[in-house]
């Protein structure tokens, strides 16, 4: 609402005609529209209507150019989608008027620069649109229909509703004995109904020819060539034309966005991936047509700063696959959080696959056993790593910073020999005190080491305030492009909710001990909406939604009362209730700064609402991961569910599905959910809850504050989005403040210049001169960070023969964000670490960065290290070869304590207690015990039922064992353990032993599996521990050459074997798909190319060809999804897609090609259809 209601934008709209509101007067009706809807109260003005179809009408009027400029008729048609938009809330309206209402305000929005809120008007009425015979059944209403579904621009949808529209059409010609209708009553129609399958398949395919035809064809229709009547017709028309002129300009073909050079494979990634894209977005245009283009080769450092929904992304894919396919190295796509690397994988791969190309899997951040692979390793080392003997490494690698990092220290020359290009996400994070210093550490570093060559770096980021200031520093000598939109699609509305106790209604009750009286009164909810031009408008909730409880002397007193915490109800439960108001709108994502939080909204919304069938099936998913007893099985059962990092990875991603596909009505999570992924949303709540002490990084402010509210009204589903600031307290002047932060606020700078942390660093600095030892002992987190990365950079000198006392680390350090006088403290402080580095024995100091730790800890673990190769070195050869197994090495581990020394390190900021109660003492847990029950199999259920049995709460003792597994095992020991057993097997190697403690144990402790056949699995995506260990238990075990692979076994099966062998559920399945399809291979691209392609498929029994005279290829019916894929004669299942290709199938049938299949023996051939004239 924001900007749609915006004094300015109504002005132009308006344009000072006469009979019309003004300005401001139209600004108070639209804002009075939008208080009713958020009442729910739907109906609009008649007036207030009017006024918006003559907007609509100024600005559709070519003369009215003459008057309206082009920025004046895209104010007017955004204004008046504005007003149509709001009056499709009414459910009172009849079917056609929903129809041409939805048109309007999908044409406006798509001609008013608003083009994700035109798909969303489309994807609400979808139900409105028929594709189904018989067409005369709705042939009035075909062409708004077509013309609606048009503007939506989905293609996977479009290419099968035209061509079931036409061929109805053609036929009702062939009946009446005519070429086409053009002489009926219906012509205009039929000319709607062709030319904008002309203009679809232009912008879809790129074939000039048929928009020329589409613009034809439009044109006569508007001039009533094709018939005189239908009014309705030729005003959907009219509107096409004028949008083939403009789609074409902003369509990937044009050769004004996108150079010559351009492969059309990366276009057609585009226009028939998944989401398709067959117009870029007014700021995406705006960069991709400007000078120099952000294709030139001279432009290899980039900052784009957009806000959420502004299409950034989609430019960083963009310049990716055009890199990709022109012939660049590999790409590394940096993000956040695993949860963003998901999505990135997810979104990223539909496009890459078009081009023949794979992104790679989601791997640890931390070592794994990706570096044997450069020792000499057996097949199944090549396997695990996800790079099979034939198959080249993924064409883009998407991870955390941490892995990144990681990789770097392992060999920087091997990471930038692979990639070229370097995208970081959510670049604003470099201010986050507890990561941001390892992100900064790695754009610098990555720039430092490649001024000379043509590698190329993109920050991203939705709220960045100084987006110049960071492109001087990624590249201060120039030319890094900056570039800056505050363009969004879907408006927002703002609102506050706030409580107020009702003084007028006090109950007075009698208590015990110094304040014998209690004073009780109901908490009214108050919420403020806040319209454009600053003002608010007050609602009050009927109902309380809470009671305050004050401690008094005696019944009427009247001030100096406390509030009694213990019989008041507690913020988090009034906020919930205030919440809970809000879910009527659709799908809302509250965001909370610490879990227990998010965890106890999420217990009271689940009472307050009824149990949901359409949960039930996700309840039971978590129910067989987590056990019946997880606190999260219940609230799901009730559609609502909670997000936090205490959760296994199949869980998180099974909620964000859910997420998605509006299975869930509420889901709380922390700010780390929000810091990019792209989960639709039409509410974002930011419960403020604000304490004393609390971390700066736990805070809901600045860039954090700007990421969660950009989740609501996700571009493409949601018009509108509301962001939602939830506080327990009185209103304050200051709600609304928070919910804009300044530009000061979202000003990135470096962690290293925060006055503490600069403090620290100084008097680190100050200590060394005496001492240099003390750089390595330090206790500061930021100035141990600061030490390890000068020491990484010296030992990667070290590598590529520069000694350290050649090694520029001046230029390293003055590379990285700070600016003066903080640089020259680092330059300093660096300095000293040099002059210890080169004291230190150079084998150990080039070891010690591969940890990923500090370097204290790293001497501590590689003391440790050398411990335990002795213990190799002296067992007997019976014993030696026995550490290749998961349980003898964890044997040697338990031997020499070494998992109590790397849970000592200070890297471990989250020890694991267990307490009985939360006010109880420790409960002694064996960690070697519980990770060998993990590691062979035990459920978290039966973990905790085995190990925590002093915990009655078996709720309760549940999740205390999730957080322990999930944190300690996932996260810091398969980290730690997979940095001790390298430097023990970097020790044996240079004693010249081959003997070797289990390389694969750090993965086998992140994944929760003790077998190579299992870790291969799920180090090439398979997510679910459960189906991984199953699919090993039933291999063959004698299984040779490539029968020994998993994914050929997988392959030789069918999608309904898979369901029967393993009961795998649908995210399974899916998972199955990706390990059994062809890699590197698309069947969309030869059909593209070739217009031809063919399988091999299972025929059915019996199955005879002679009487068969059409063929259609179809998921099978009454099959859950993913279903196997059919090939159908006259209705008949005649033969399936294997396995193998059924990912390839489903990508075509996807791209909604029209297409021609025909059967020889069992090789099904498919063409597709020559275009129609």
């Amino acid at each position: 609402m924001e900007r749609a209601l915006k004094l300015a934008l109504l002005a132009g709209a308006l344009g000072g005609q006469q009979g019309l509101p003004t300005p401001e007067e139209l600004q108070r009706r639209l804002g009075d529209a939008e208080v009713q809807l958020f009442r729910r109260q739907t109906s609009i003005p008649d007036d207030l209507l009017e006024t918006a179809w003559y907007l609509h009408g100024i600005a559709s009027v070519d003369q009215a150019q003459q008057l309206y400029t082009v920025a004046r008729q895209r104010q007017a048609f955004a204004v008046s989608a504005h007003v149509f938009d709001m009056a499709l809330a009414d459910p009172t309206w009849g079917r056609l008027d929903r129809l041409i209402l939805g048109f309007a305000a999908a044409i406006g929005y798509r001609r008013g620069d608003r083009d994700p809120n035109a798909t969303a008007i489309m994807r609400r009425l979808r139900g409105d649109i028929s594709a189904d015979p018989p067409v005369l059944a709705h042939l009035d209403s075909l062409a708004v229909e077509a013309g609606l579904a048009l503007v939506g621009f989905e293609t996977k949808t479009l290419f099968g509703w035209f061509t079931n529209w036409r061929r109805q059409l053609d036929e009702l010609a062939r009946l009446v004995e005519l070429p086409t209708l053009s002489t009926t009553a219906y012509g205009t129609t039929h000319a709607v109904l062709l030319g904008g399958e002309d203009l679809l398949h232009y912008l879809a395919r790129g074939n000039s020819g048929r928009l020329t035809r589409a613009r034809e064809r439009l044109l006569a229709a508007t001039m009533g060539q094709w018939g005189p009547g239908e009014v309705a017709a030729r005003w959907v028309a009219y509107h096409l034309l004028a949008l083939a002129e403009e789609a074409a300009a902003g369509s990937v073909w044009s050769p004004d966005l996108l150079p010559p050079h351009v492969p059309a494979a990366v276009r057609h990634a585009f226009t028939l991936g998944a989401p398709p894209v067959l117009t870029l977005w007014s700021p995406q245009q705006e960069l991709l047509s400007s000078t120099p283009s952000p294709f030139d080769a001279e432009v290899r450092r980039m900052v784009l700063s957009v806000p959420t929904s502004g299409g950034k992304t989609l430019i960083s894919q963009l310049l990716a696959l055009t890199y990709l396919e022109t012939g660049g190295k590999s790409v590394c796509y940096v993000a956040p959080t695993r949860s963003l690397c998901r999505e990135v994988r997810r979104s990223m791969a539909s496009r890459l696959r078009v081009l023949q190309k794979e992104a790679g899997t989601d791997r640890p951040d931390f070592p794994t056993v990706d570096q044997i692979l450069a020792r000499g390793g057996d097949i199944w080392d090549v396997l695990i790593a996800g790079v099979g003997p034939d198959e080249p490494p993924p064409d883009v690698e998407v991870m955390t910073p941490e892995r990144l990092h990681h990789l770097l220290r392992h060999d920087a020359q091997e990471v930038l020999e692979r990639f070229g290009m370097f995208i970081f996400d959510e670049a604003q994070l470099i201010k986050e005190a507890s990561r941001g210093f390892t992100l900064e550490a790695v754009i610098a570093f990555l720039h430092h080491r490649s001024r000379a060559s043509d590698h190329r770096i993109i920050l991203l980021s939705a709220a960045m305030g100084n987006a110049a200031h960071i492109a001087r520093w990624i590249d201060p000598e120039g030319p890094a492009r900056a570039f800056e939109s505050d363009w969004r699609g879907p408006r927002r509305l703002h609102a506050a909710f706030t409580t107020e106790p009702v003084w007028s209604e006090t109950t007075v009750k009698t208590s015990k001990g110094t304040h014998p009286y209690r004073l009780v009164n109901p908490l009214r909810g108050v919420v403020r909406l806040r319209l454009s031009d600053g003002a608010t408008v007050r609602l009050e909730v009927i109902e309380p939604v809470g009671t305050l409880v004050r401690k008094a002397s005696t019944p009427d007193q009247m001030t100096g009362t406390t509030k009694d915490a213990s019989k008041s109800d507690p913020n988090y439960v009034v906020a919930a209730k205030m919440i809970d108001l809000l879910g009527h709108a659709g799908t809302a994502l509250v965001v909370a700064a610490t879990r227990p939080t998010a965890q106890r909204i999420a217990r009271v919304l689940a009472s307050l609402r009824p149990e949901d069938p359409a949960s039930a099936p996700l309840a039971d998913f978590v129910r067989t991961q987590l056990g019946e007893t997880h606190p999260l099985v219940s609230v799901l059962r009730h559609g609502v569910g909670f997000h936090h990092a205490g959760l296994p990875m199949e869980v998180l991603e099974a909620l964000e599905d859910a997420l998605r596909a509006d299975t869930l009505s509420f889901l709380t999570c922390t700010s780390t959910l929000t810091e990019g992924i792209n989960l639709p949303v039409h509410t974002v709540v930011i419960y403020d809850e604000n304490y004393a002490g609390m971390p700066p990084d736990l805070r809901l402010k600045g860039p954090r504050l700007v990421n969660a509210a950009g989740r609501a009204g996700r571009a493409g589903k949601e018009t509108e989005g509301w962001i939602v600031l939830v506080r327990a307290d009185r209103p304050s002047d200051a709600d609304f403040a928070d919910l804009s932060p300044a530009t000061d606020d979202l000003t990135i700078s470096s962690v290293m210049t925060d006055d503490e942390t600069f403090a620290e660093l100084a008097t680190l600095e100050e200590q060394a001169r005496d001492d240099q030892d003390a750089v390595l002992s330090t206790a500061s987190v930021a100035a141990a960070n600061f030490v390890s990365f000068i020491w990484f950079y010296l030992a990667d000198a070290e590598s590529r023969g520069i000694s350290p006392a050649e090694a520029d680390i001046d230029a390293l350090t003055t590379a990285l964000l700070a600016d003066a006088p903080h640089s020259t403290l680092l330059v300093a402080l660096a300095r000293q670490v040099r002059d210890l580095y080169q004291r230190t024995d150079p084998s150990a100091r080039r070891r010690w960065p591969r940890t990923g730790t500090s370097i204290d800890s790293a001497q501590k673990i590689d003391r440790l290290a050398h411990r335990i190769a002795r213990l190799l070195l002296q067992s007997s050869p019976e014993q030696a070869e026995a550490m290749h197994q998961a349980n003898a090495a964890m044997e040697v581990l338990t031997v020499s304590k070494a998992l109590e020394e790397l849970l000592a390190l200070p890297e471990n900021t989250n020890p694991r207690q267990f307490r009985a109660t939360s006010a109880s003492t420790d409960i002694p847990v064996p960690v070697h015990d519980v990770l060998l029950d993990w590691l062979h199999g035990l459920t978290y259920a039966e973990l905790a039922d085995k190990h925590l049995v002093l915990i009655h709460d078996t709720s309760r003792r549940v999740e205390e064992m999730v957080d322990a597994v999930t944190g300690q095992f996932e996260h810091f020991l398969a980290w730690t353990v997979g940095a001790l057993v390298e430097l023990v097997n970097a020790l044996l190697t240079e004693a010249g032993s081959d003997r070797r403690l289990c390389p694969e144990l750090g993965s086998y402790i992140r994944y929760g599996v003790d077998d190579r056949r299992a870790l291969a699995l799920m180090l090439n995506g398979l997510r679910s521990r459960r189906l991984a260990r199953e699919v090993t238990r039933q291999m063959p075990a004698d299984a040779a050459g490539e029968a020994s692979d998993p994914r050929t076994w997988l392959a030789s099966m069918s999608l309904t074997e898979w369901r029967e062998r393993f009961a795998a559920s649908a995210s399974e399945m899916l998972d199955l798909l990706d390990l059994a399809r062809i890699r590197s291979r698309s069947l969309l691209r030869v059909l593209l190319e070739t217009s031809h392609a063919e399988i091999e498929v299972d025929l059915a029994s019996h199955v005879r060809m002679d009487d068969v005279t059409s063929l259609e290829i179809l998921p099978l019916p009454d099959h859950p999804d993913p279903a196997p894929i059919g090939v159908f004669g006259d209705g008949a299942l005649i033969a399936t897609v294997r396995s193998a290709d059924h990912a390839d199938m489903a990508m075509i049938l996807d791209s909604g090609l029209e297409l021609a299949p025909t059967l020889d023996g069992a090789t099904l051939q498919i063409s597709v259809v020559v275009e129609v004239g």
